[in-house]
C-alpha cells in the first residue's frame, strides 16, 4: 500500500505542474485602468512576458502594471514558478477545450500558425510613377537609390549598423510624425512630444523630457520600452499600422545593447562629435553645436522660469537648434549661407577679445580651430547635415500686392500678445493625458488635443489648463466625455481659433458658453446634441468662417437661418 499512495502522490505532483505549466488566463489591469486578460509565460530583466487569447505574445514592462498584479508576478518569481528569459513561441490557447495535438502537426504547419504570413507586396508595372524611389530634397539619387537597395536585415551576429540597420525603421515606421519640422498651411508642423527620429544625432539627443535610448542599457531606453507595450496601451508606439515584428524590435535590442553606435564597430554615441577631418564635410549637430552648447546658450537658449516669471533669450536669439539658428531675431537672420561678410553670427565671434560686442562674451573667445569649424560650415551653405538642402533663404522673396491670408494674420496678431509657455506650465497641463504641440516658431500659441486619452478625459481635465489658456488657439475635445459645463472653462481662452467637439454629447447649453469669442473661426459639431436653439448661440459669433454640422440634431431651418445670420460662413451640414 506504500508503494501505491507514493505513486498517487507522484500522478499528483504531475499534474499540478501540468498545470501549473499552462496556467490559466486571468484579467490583469494596467496603471492607467486598462484591463487585458492573458497569461503570464516568463520575464526578463523588469519585462514580464504575456500570451494573449489570440495566441500573441505581449511584453509589458513590470512599472505598467497595477499594484496587485505587480505582488501577483513578485509572488510567481520569489516561489521560482515562473522562468527567466524570452519565450521562443507563445503555445496557441485552448479552443473549444482541446488543444492541438502536436504531434500531428508539421514543422511547417507549426511555422505557418506561429508566424502569420506578411501581406503581399504591389507589384507595378515597369514604368509607372509608383515605381519610382521617392528621393529627399538635396540628395543625390544615386545615393538615394543605392541606399533604397540595401538589405535592412542585419545577420547573426553582425554588428548594427544605425543608417543601415535602424533609419530604414525609423523612416518607415516613425518619421511621419518624429522627422523633422515643416510648413503646411502657413504654420510650422513640429515633430509630436518635439522628438526627432530622422537622424543619429536626434535619437541620441532625445527630447525636453531626457534621453530615449541609453546606451548598453533596455530597461533605461524608453524608445525600446515602447516598442514593446501592448497594443491597447497609451503609450504604445507606432500608434498607426500595427507593432513591429519581433525581427524589427530585435534590431533595436541589439543595437542599443551593442551600444548605440553611430556605425558598426564605431565609437559609443557618448564620444560622438569631436573636430571634423580636414576633408570631412561639416556636420551640424556632430561638430557645431557642441560648440554652441557649450559656449553660447546660457544666454541663447530656450525661455525658461526663473522666481515666477519667463526669461527669454538675450537679444530674442536663439541658438539651441538649426532652425532657430538660421532664424535669427527681430534684427533679421544671422547666418547668411555661403558668405561670411553677411552673417553676423561669423563676425561677432571673430572680434578682437577686447571688443565689447564679441561673442560670447564671458569665458574664453573661440580659438583658430572653432572659428574654423564655424567659417567652413558657413562657405558650405549652413546646412543642417552635410549633402542636406539649406534650409535658409538665400535671397530675399519678391514683393507681393495680394493680401495676406486672413486666417495666418490673425494668428500672427494673436501670437504677439502672448508670452511663451513655460515649462512648468506645459508639464502641469500634459498630466491631463494631452499632447501639447507648438503651433509654431514664430509665436506661442499651442495646440491640445486628447486623441490618445480621449476616453479618460472629463471635465476637471480642463482644469488642468489655466495657466495655459492664453496660449492655447487650437482645442480638439473630440470623443471625450465632456459634459456642457466643460465649455464655461473654454469659454476663457480668449485666444482659441479652432476648437473640434465631434462625437462628444455636447448640447445647446454648452454653445450659450461660446456666443462671445471673439477669435473662434472654426467649429466641429459633428455627432452632438446641438439643436437649432444652440445654433442662435453660434450666430452671434462674427468671427466664424467654418461650421459643420452632420449627425448633429439640427434641422433644415436651422441651417438656413444660420446661414442668413452668417451669410459668409462655410458651414456644412
Amino acid at each position: 500500500m506504500a508503494w501505491l499512495r507514493a505513486g498517487i502522490l507522484f500522478v499528483l505532483a504531475g499534474f499540478c505542474l501540468a498545470a501549473w505549466a499552462q496556467d490559466t488566463f486571468r484579467k490583469f489591469t494596467t496603471t492607467t485602468g486598462q484591463a487585458f486578460t492573458g497569461r503570464v509565460l516568463s520575464y526578463e530583466g523588469r519585462t514580464f512576458y504575456f500570451q494573449g487569447k489570440d495566441g500573441k505574445l505581449y511584453p509589458v514592462p513590470y512599472d505598467r502594471l497595477s499594484t496587485p498584479d505587480k505582488a501577483y508576478l513578485i509572488k510567481l518569481v520569489q516561489e521560482k514558478k515562473l522562468p527567466k528569459g524570452k519565450p521562443q513561441t507563445a503555445k496557441p490557447p485552448v479552443q473549444n477545450g482541446k488543444e492541438d495535438d502536436p504531434s500531428s502537426q508539421t514543422e511547417s504547419d507549426k511555422a505557418e500558425k506561429l508566424k502569420p504570413s506578411p501581406p503581399p507586396k504591389p507589384q507595378f508595372r515597369p514604368g509607372s510613377f509608383f515605381s519610382y524611389t521617392p528621393v529627399p530634397l538635396g540628395q543625390d539619387p544615386a545615393e538615394a537609390l543605392a541606399h533604397s537597395s540595401t538589405d535592412s536585415t542585419p545577420q547573426e551576429g553582425e554588428p548594427i549598423d544605425f543608417t543601415k540597420h535602424i533609419l530604414p525603421i525609423l523612416e518607415d515606421r516613425c518619421n511621419s510624425c518624429h522627422g523633422a519640422p515643416y510648413e503646411k498651411n502657413g504654420r510650422t508642423v513640429n515633430p509630436k512630444a518635439a522628438l526627432r527620429l530622422d537622424t543619429y544625432e536626434w535619437v541620441i539627443k532625445g527630447n525636453d523630457s531626457g534621453p530615449v535610448v541609453k546606451p548598453g542599457n533596455l530597461e533605461e531606453s524608453l524608445l525600446y520600452e515602447v516598442l514593446n507595450l501592448p497594443p491597447d496601451d497609451d503609450l504604445f508606439m507606432p500608434p498607426k499600422g500595427g507593432a513591429l515584428t519581433t525581427e524589427r524590435i530585435d534590431v533595436f535590442k541589439r543595437w542599443i545593447t551593442e551600444g548605440a553606435k553611430p556605425s558598426a564597430g564605431g565609437e559609443a554615441s557618448a564620444d560622438a562629435g569631436g573636430m571634423p577631418g580636414p576633408d570631412e564635410p561639416i556636420d551640424f549637430e556632430k561638430h557645431l553645436m557642441p560648440m554652441i552648447e557649450e559656449s553660447c546658450l546660457d544666454c541663447h537658449g530656450a525661455p525658461y522660469v526663473k522666481n515666477g516669471r519667463t526669461i527669454p533669450p538675450k537679444a530674442g536669439l536663439r541658438l539651441d537648434s538649426h532652425e532657430w539658428i538660421i532664424k535669427g531675431n527681430l534684427d533679421g537672420p544671422i547666418v547668411s549661407p555661403g558668405s561670411l561678410d553677411e552673417s553676423t553670427l561669423y563676425q561677432v565671434i571673430t572680434l578682437d577679445p577686447d571688443d565689447p560686442e564679441i561673442m560670447p562674451p564671458k569665458g574664453d573667445p573661440w580659438d583658430d580651430e572653432q572659428i574654423s569649424v564655424l567659417e567652413r560650415w558657413i562657405l558650405e551653405g549652413a546646412k543642417p547635415r552635410p549633402g542636406a538642402a539649406s534650409l535658409a533663404t538665400t535671397s530675399k522673396p519678391a514683393e507681393s500686392n495680394t493680401e495676406p491670408d486672413p486666417s495666418v494674420s490673425r494668428l500672427d496678431v494673436i501670437g504677439k500678445k502672448v508670452r511663451p509657455a513655460s515649462r512648468p506650465q506645459l508639464e502641469a497641463a500634459m498630466k491631463s493625458g494631452a499632447l501639447v504641440s507648438p503651433l509654431s516658431e514664430k509665436h506661442s500659441l499651442v495646440r491640445v488635443e486628447f486623441s490618445s486619452a480621449a476616453y479618460q478625459t472629463t471635465d476637471s481635465d480642463l482644469s488642468l489648463f489655466s495657466n495655459l489658456k492664453n496660449n492655447i488657439s487650437h482645442l480638439d475635445l473630440s470623443k471625450t466625455k465632456i459634459s456642457d459645463q466643460a465649455l464655461g472653462t473654454v469659454q476663457g481662452y480668449r485666444n482659441l481659433v479652432w476648437l473640434s467637439l465631434r462625437n462628444t454629447q455636447i448640447g445647446d447649453r454648452g454653445l450659450e458658453s461660446l456666443s462671445k469669442m471673439e477669435e473662434l473661426t472654426y467649429i466641429n459639431l459633428v455627432g452632438t446634441k446641438v439643436t437649432d436653439k444652440g445654433l442662435e448661440s453660434l450666430s452671434s459669433i462674427k468671427s466664424l468662417e467654418e461650421v459643420y454640422l452632420w449627425n448633429s440634431k439640427v434641422s433644415e431651418k436651422g441651417v438656413e437661418n444660420l446661414r442668413n445670420a452668417l451669410p459668409e460662413v462655410k458651414i456644412i451640414y
